[in-house]
């Protein structure tokens, strides 16, 4: 049985760890559009922005085909056929792992952070002295944002949306965050629309110009499906699956690209390797992995963001403090009953409340513990 994997980025590269760990000895195919041997994407708007380190690498010594360099382009599920910028390949069993694309401006004024070419290109430009400018602030907008204010830039936060990581932390958390890289010397423009782009200017729709010599798009990005488009899958905001990361018959899907059962697609590191243990899992028969609830960091200046759960923004939100040190605390619920968790350099206390988050404890309980 050949297995084919579309994507070698983490979840790509954990399904075939898995598939080995589990005894499988047929042939396992990995390809990937970049050139690049597969490495791990986290440090790459930090330690790497920064020349601080260079990445890690992936796979090892695993026994894989690797194709790189190798872009899909097409799937036939009748022949069970991917085609690719290097010719057709066949398959048994296939697994999508694509991940995602950034979003862009008209016209792509700007530069992008996606892979490691990016985050070396980016960080050339880099130094003290040097206007940042960037669209979007989301985790990557805000990383970015840190990691350049340490090289000396000046940087500026532009976003549509009333404040950094509005979406995912809430507005009463998404102030701390504001406040935290205020104090570092970044300045935001909030609640603004680009009405017009180049690579050296920003207009906004309030009349506000902001001048850059570097322009960044952070602003989110979009599940990598075009090659699929005519296949017959469910492409309704990346690869629909049902909750073990299945397709269609013999087709799976995990990562960024992938929308399993009821819930969104997760963009984070840890959903992309649990979905590529559990697609193996499946895959090969057996019961797939029980998928933890949802998890994600940041590291942001010497803050640590680390969040569990999948809380709305406009659930209630209690903060509290916790540690010797008083490490900041969100707790979000919904009706009574714990959703998510948030905390500011406070790790310890975050991975224990996990089974209360998984669980939707109620919040009275929980507060009870922390108190």
């Amino acid at each position: 049985m050949t297995v084919l994997i579309v994507g070698a980025g983490l979840a790509g590269i954990r399904t075939a760890e898995c598939l080995r760990e589990r005894g499988f000895d047929g042939s396992i195919v990995l390809v990937g559009d970049e050139t690049e041997r597969p490495y791990d994407r986290p440090p790459l708007s930090k330690q790497v922005l920064r020349g601080e380190k260079e990445p890690f690498y992936l796979l090892g010594d695993l026994d894989v085909e690797l194709r790189l360099g190798v872009a899909a382009e097409g799937l036939s599920l009748p022949d069970k056929t991917v085609l690719t910028s290097a010719g057709p390949v066949t398959f048994d069993q296939l697994v999508i792992a694509t991940g995602a694309h950034p979003r862009r401006l008209p016209g792509e004024p700007g530069v992008v952070l996606r892979t490691l070419s990016d985050a070396r290109g980016l960080g050339a430009l880099l130094g003290p002295g040097v206007r940042l400018a960037i669209v979007g602030a989301g985790l990557i907008g805000c990383e970015v944002a840190a990691s350049a204010r340490q090289l000396g830039a000046h940087v500026e936060v532009v976003d549509l949306l009333a404040g950094p990581l509005v979406r995912l932390l809430g507005p009463a958390v998404s102030h701390r965050v504001q406040d935290l890289h205020e104090s570092h010397g970044v300045r935001f423009h909030l609640n603004a629309g680009v009405l017009s782009a180049d690579h050296d200017r920003l207009a906004f729709s309030d009349g506000i110009v902001l001048e850059a010599d570097v322009i960044l798009e952070a602003m989110g990005v979009t599940p990598a499906v075009e090659w699929l488009t005519g296949s017959g899958l469910d492409l309704s905001d990346g690869v629909v699956c049902d909750d073990s990361g299945q397709a269609a018959e013999g087709v799976w899907a995990c990562g960024d690209v992938a929308r399993w059962g009821q819930a969104p697609r997760f963009e984070h590191w840890t959903s992309a390797s649990e979905q590529g243990a559990s697609v193996a899992a499946a895959l090969l028969g057996g019961e797939p992995s029980a998928v933890p609830v949802p998890y994600w960091w940041s590291d942001q200046y010497d803050v640590k963001l680390q969040g569990l759960g999948v809380p709305a923004a406009e659930d209630d939100v209690v903060m509290v403090e916790v540690g010797a040190r008083q490490r900041p605390l969100a707790l979000y619920s919904r009706e009574g009953l714990v959703t998510g968790v948030v905390g500011f350099s406070a790790g310890a206390a975050v991975m224990g409340l996990r089974e209360a988050v998984a669980s939707n404890a109620p919040l009275a309980a929980v507060l009870d513990t922390l108190s």
